[in-house]
């Protein structure tokens, strides 16, 4: 063996050398130098504490060629560079994996499976260990160490100067790695499930009794907090929600830690209480006291009136208590009062609370009013001079500042000056109507709840947004309502480009460009621990469903509106709502018929003076969460999801501990009121971030899992491991195998399954099938093909099993178990599962999909097969194989088709294009039960001989391959995203993507498979699966569908196409178009998506890879081509045919700077622009080369169009 050693340089002071990183006393590292060791098999090692000014020593544990181990220690001579033995200790426990020093008097401590052993100069001591394996170690103090087994459990182990104890403390999840922080907390890293803090007392708990076990043990462990791990997935599934946006259901963890866990896209908000309420036009929340941080009162204006709602507790009206209608919550509840001075008989524009004389302010259509919050009676009223004068538009603050327009395009900035005056400070005359306007304040980056009251609540700007001239306009409050920036709605496309062929051009021709609603806030992360600052921003609701966004930065006195973004949340007007919790994170809700969270997630730095401010924005939907109060309805199959899509027209943030119940769902969530058409719905949502976790712990392993849609509930295969608390070994062979069906909402237990002993479940399939007419006997080769699919076809769950038995090393059986789902009366339960038939298989059956015309695939070992229902001739069905299978295969452990289950009730998605990597999109995809398309393809995954492509020949009930790859991949996931382009992935942890040869006039070429893609992931992937997590954008939205214009720099030589002279002069840059989209798992627990990009968004991604590759230094100089080139065994390629999507998108997260030296390498690349070679030689001869090069420099992108690209793309993921 060789030991490799680098020396440290103690006396190093860091910045003294900025030279190599081996660059001799200067550095940090010295030059490393090499030792010969006698030992090979080395277990572990570690440097055991000697004095100063002795020389280092070794210990090192290993394993000699009869599998006896030992321990040996050396000593390390520096200068002569060479090791000396110290002293030995042969054959210590045979199962020792791990040495731990000992402090002070240079012992180790040996751990095995059977004993501890302490060994130093002369002495050795013994501990006996509980029969398990040590996986994790962290030192507490001198001679006590924190010990994890295989089981969760963690031990205490302390060595004395006489003796050496160990002592179990309790269990937590199975530790991969242990670190003590101090104070007796230590934090449980797992790769197994989720990562804990846990605390250590010195006095133990009291005992935990579980459902399903006796009464535990007393411990000395109580868990502070848990961090969400979804790894290992071994498998997960879609389920569909009613707003066209997919959650994901995952099999996670392994053994004990074993859960189920939901992930789901945007946030939720739990319904708390709903009445049926319409005509709701605008909503505010009332404080009755400005001092006090509980709302009150809930207002309400309609049409020609405006309505109040209070709170009322259970104290206040003790009847409340004893209606069994009304909520569980112990809170109040909200009743209808009056304010008497607030004006009742006219609708509001504005009502809320004044700190200037706790006062609360309400805006009319005739007046401002401002009453007194104490005893609710006008103290001041302010009326627009004339009869025929209206107020239009109206807003105000906390700092009692009010701006208001009115009929002319009047503007007015008035100001509560006492609790009796309210009076006129400004008035501007604009050019048109006001549509809206907006004071409400920035908040500077250092305000703190002790800052005074200018500070906190008083606003500088005014936005007013206009009519006519589509723009929003910052006006000044300090002056005489001067206008500081003015900020066009319109882009340079829609009003100068013509439109591109085959592109939308509603942007173009949109006359609903009118901002209908204003928001000026300072967004900060709503997570301080993930903050990474603060941005000033304008948002612009746009009656079309647009929202607009703008960074408002101030350098030396100026304004100025950076980094516009442009998304399409829905058709409907959106009324922006600003939401604070009290830590002080802040983020905007903006309604319309898909609401959304929109909230600051990072972004790049400012440049030189802090003048630019690139904002990473996150857009999250929210979703309707229902109450738990209605149980009586779980056992309905055909009740709302537990995530549905809901049209909010007006919201407002409504804090109370009586009505919601802020203690458990913690400060950093927000409760609201929202309404639509019909209903008023008080409700909280989420923490806000990207994706969201819900855990259901299994207490096993789940291996495989299913939705049945039909039925609402999940199918769970799962496999126990036999292995009591204490890590004793249960007795029964079946080691608890089952199938446990799970409600889709509540996850509550509807059903288990109990397998054979020693069957395992290996595949799970939810599909449609349709029994064929009777036949004779029990083989179905008989059965015509004219009669397949004969008769109704019913969805049906498909568990295939395999027969792990101790003596062989494949199953040589196994069984395909048909399930259907029941709703009513079967023994008295309104769910269940019923078994219908099953088929008895020679070997195990690794995978399942749906075919078509009713049909499945199975593949059992080394074959692939296709199975039908069929009725045997006395009424009951059976499953069988059709025809001929297909052989040949190493193990086949996956099998996938492009057919569909169809739903019960299809929903009406809008077209999909199926482009990946290739201009021409994909002929859509028959259903399982559609009309059968001419080539009924399939593809396999063997275990070691890559991917095959199957066909089946329905006239000769034949399964036969006619293509695949000759790499030697050993397959691990696959997936078909078209007819003819397969992605895979395997052990390496490389994917690719096949294509095959269609048109090739050679048969020899059409048989071959070939490789368009490779790409190093960096993990194991489990599964792939086609579809998405986020909602379908609407193609007419300027996500994916927008042009920008290209500056030139100069004219184009030749004066462009004939005819056309604007070609010569104007160019666009690609529009960001995907086809296929599909989601991937990882044995770490990474959810994954890869997007099938057309030939000119590839290369524009591409071509800023290799720009961000070549400008910016990576961690350590590992390059990023080397990195993720695809590598398996001696196999070495460079990446092709995949983007880097995480490293393209970390592009948002530059500075400036580094931006700007990023797009210049863009441009002088020139590969982002693929047309332009053939536009130059449709305008020019092919042997003008110095023209064609001049040509394409002449074309460049900004800063803007590659943020704008990015940023289009991070919404489809």
């Amino acid at each position: 063996g060789i030991l490799t050693c680098i020396p440290i340089h103690t006396d190093y002071k860091p910045g003294a050398s900025k030279g190599r990183s081996f660059a001799g006393q200067h550095s940090l590292l010295g030059e490393p130098y090499q030792v010969r060791l006698e030992e090979r098999a080395l277990l572990d090692m570690v440097f055991l504490d000697t004095p100063p000014e002795k020389e280092p020593h070794l210990a090192i544990l290993h394993q000699d060629s009869r599998n006896a181990q030992h321990v040996c220690t050396y000593g390390l001579n520096v200068r002569k560079k060479q090791l000396t033995v110290a002293w030995k200790k042969s054959r210590v426990d045979g199962g020792s994996s791990m040495l731990l020093a000992v402090a002070s008097n240079g012992g180790v401590v040996v751990v095995g499976q059977r004993q501890i052993t302490y060994l130093n100069t002369g002495m050795s001591k013994v501990v006996p260990l509980p029969s398990c394996l040590i996986i994790s170690w962290t030192s507490l103090t001198s001679g006590k160490w924190l010990l994890g087994d295989e089981f969760g459990n963690l031990h205490i182990l302390t060595l004395a100067a006489t003796s050496m104890e160990l002592e179990t403390l309790g269990s937590c999840n199975i530790s991969s790695a242990l670190e003590h922080i101090g104070n007796g907390l230590v934090f449980v890293a797992s790769s197994f499930g989720d990562s804990q803090l846990v605390q250590i007392h010195s006095e133990p708990l009291q005992p935990v009794h579980h459902d399903n076990e006796h009464m535990e043990a007393s411990t000395f462990l109580e868990i502070v907090q848990e961090y969400t791990n979804l790894g290992p997935i071994v498998d997960f599934d879609l389920v569909p929600t009613h707003s066209q946006q997919s959650q994901v259901i995952t099999c996670s963890g392994s053994s004990t830690s074993g859960s189920l866990r939901l992930v789901r896209n945007g946030i939720g908000m739990n319904e708390c209480a709903s009445v049926e309420m319409v005509g709701i036009q605008h909503m505010w929340s009332v404080r009755k006291s400005f001092g006090d941080k509980q709302d009150a009162y809930l207002v309400q204006s309609f049409v020609g009136e405006t309505r109040v709602l209070g709170v009322s507790t259970s104290e206040e009206d003790d009847a409340m208590k004893d209606d069994d209608d009304d909520d569980d919550e112990e809170g109040g509840t909200l009743e209808e009062v009056v304010l008497q001075g607030l004006d009742s008989s006219a609708s509001s524009l504005y009502v809320g609370n004044v700190q200037v004389g706790d006062t609360i302010l309400q805006i009319t259509e005739a007046q401002v009013r401002l009453l007194s919050a104490s005893s609710m009676e006008v103290t001041a009223t302010w009326t627009p001079n004339g009869d025929d004068q209206a107020i239009t538009a109206a807003a105000a603050n906390e700092a009692g500042q009010i701006a208001v327009s009115l009929r002319g395009g009047m503007l007015l900035y008035l100001r509560v000056k006492d609790i009796s005056t309210i009076e006129l400070v400004h008035q501007s005359k604009l050019p048109s109507e006001v549509s809206s306007v907006d004071l409400n304040p920035f908040v500077a980056s250092d305000a703190g709840s002790a800052m005074d009251f200018d500070a906190t609540f008083a606003s500088t700007l005014l936005a007013v947004g206009l009519w006519e001239d589509f723009t929003v306009r910052l006006l000044s409050l300090e002056s005489n309502l001067d206008e500081l920036l003015s900020i066009s709605l319109s882009t340079e496309d829609e009003e100068e480009a013509d439109p591109v062929e085959g592109a939308s051009s509603s942007r173009t021709t949109r006359t609903n460009m009118v901002a209908g609603s204003l928001c000026l806030i300072t967004l900060d992360s709503a997570n301080a621990a993930t903050s990474s600052g603060s941005v000033n921003m304008l948002f612009v609701g746009l009656g079309d469903g647009t929202l607009v966004s703008f960074a408002i930065v101030e350098r030396d006195g100026r304004l100025t509106a950076n980094s516009r973004k442009e998304v399409s949340l829905g058709t409907q007007r959106i009324e922006l709502v600003p939401l604070q919790t009290e830590q002080g994170g802040r983020c905007v809700l903006a309604t319309g018929d898909r609401p959304t969270v929109i909230y600051l997630a990072g972004g790049g730095g400012a440049g030189a003076g802090g003048a630019f401010s690139n904002p990473k924005l996150c857009y999250s939907n929210v979703n309707l969460s229902t109450s738990e109060a209605g149980d009586e309805d779980e056992e309905d199959v055909n009740r709302p999801p537990a995530q549905q899509s809901i049209a909010v027209n007006v919201a407002t943030p409504f804090v109370s501990p009586e009505l919601f119940d802020i203690s458990s769902a913690g400060s950093k969530h927000f409760s609201l009121c929202v309404s639509d058409d019909s209903n008023l719905r008080l409700g909280v949502i989420d923490d806000i971030q990207k994706l969201h976790v819900t855990t259901c712990r299994l207490g096993m392993a789940p291996r495989r899992v299913i939705h049945c849609s039909d039925d609402r509930m999940f199918a769970v295969g799962c496999i126990e491991s036999g292995l009591t608390q204490g890590g004793g070994v249960r007795d029964d062979v079946n080691m608890g195998n089952c199938i446990r069906f799970l409600d889709d909402t509540t996850f509550d237990d509807i059903h288990r399954i109990d397998l054979e002993p020693f069957e395992m479940i290996l595949s799970m399939a939810y599909v449609n099938l349709g029994p064929a007419e009777s036949v004779a006997g029990d083989d179905l080769n008989g059965l015509g093909e004219s009669d397949a699919g004969n008769g109704e076809a019913k969805p049906y769950l498909l568990a295939g099993t395999g027969y792990a038995l101790p003596d062989e090393d494949e199953p040589t059986r196994g069984r395909i178990i048909v399930l259907s789902c029941f709703s009513g009366g079967l023994e008295g339960s309104s769910r269940g599962v019923r078994h219908v038939t099953e088929l008895q298989v020679k070997g195990g059956v690794y995978s399942m999909c749906q075919f078509y015309d009713h049909k499945i695939l199975a593949t059992v070992n080394t074959k692939t097969q296709v199975c039908q229902l069929a009725d045997d001739g006395t009424g009951m069905v059976k499953l069988g194989f059709v025809g001929i299978g297909h052989h040949g295969h190493v193990l086949s452990l996956l099998v996938k088709s492009k057919a569909k289950r169809e739903t019960a009730a299809k929903s009406k998605d809008p077209k999909e294009d199926d482009t990946m990597m290739e201009d021409t999109p994909m002929k859509k995809t028959p259903q399982s039960g559609s009309e059968t398309p001419d080539e009924q393809l399939a593809i396999v995954g063997d275990l070691m001989r890559s991917i095959s492509l199957v066909q089946y020949y329905p006239e000769h009930k034949a399964l036969e391959e006619i293509a695949r790859d000759f790499n030697a991949n050993w397959t691990t996931a696959v997936e078909m995203l078209t007819e003819n382009v397969y992605l895979g992935a395997e052990n390496w942890n490389n994917l690719f993507v096949l294509r095959r040869n269609v048109n090739a006039q050679s048969e020899e070429v059409r048989c071959r498979l070939d490789t368009i893609g490779e790409f190093h992931l960096g993990e194991m992937c489990n599964k792939f699966m086609c579809g998405s997590l986020v909602m379908p954008h609407s193609n007419s939205s300027t996500t994916g569908r927008r042009k920008v214009a290209l500056r030139m720099t100069s004219p184009v030589k030749g004066g462009g196409r004939e005819g056309n002279p604007a070609a010569s002069t104007k160019a666009f840059r690609p529009t960001v178009t995907i086809g296929t989209q599909t989601l991937y798992a990882t044995v770490d627990g990474t959810l994954g998506a890869i997007l099938g990009l057309d030939a000119r968004t590839a290369a524009f991604f591409k071509t800023l890879e290799r720009a961000m590759a070549k400008t910016i230094t990576p961690i350590g100089d590992f390059g990023h081509a080397e990195y993720r080139a695809f590598d398996a065994e001696r196999r070495v390629h460079p990446s092709h045919g995949f983007v880097d999507g995480d490293m393209v998108e970390s592009f948002l997260d530059l500075d400036r700077d580094s931006m700007e030296m990023v797009v210049k390498e863009v441009n002088r690349d020139g590969g982002w622009d693929i047309d332009s070679f053939t536009l130059r030689r449709s305008q020019q001869g092919d042997d003008d080369d110095e023209d064609d090069e001049d040509m394409k420099n002449q074309l460049e992108l900004t800063v803007e169009d590659v943020l704008a690209m990015v940023e289009e793309m991070t919404m489809f993921h």
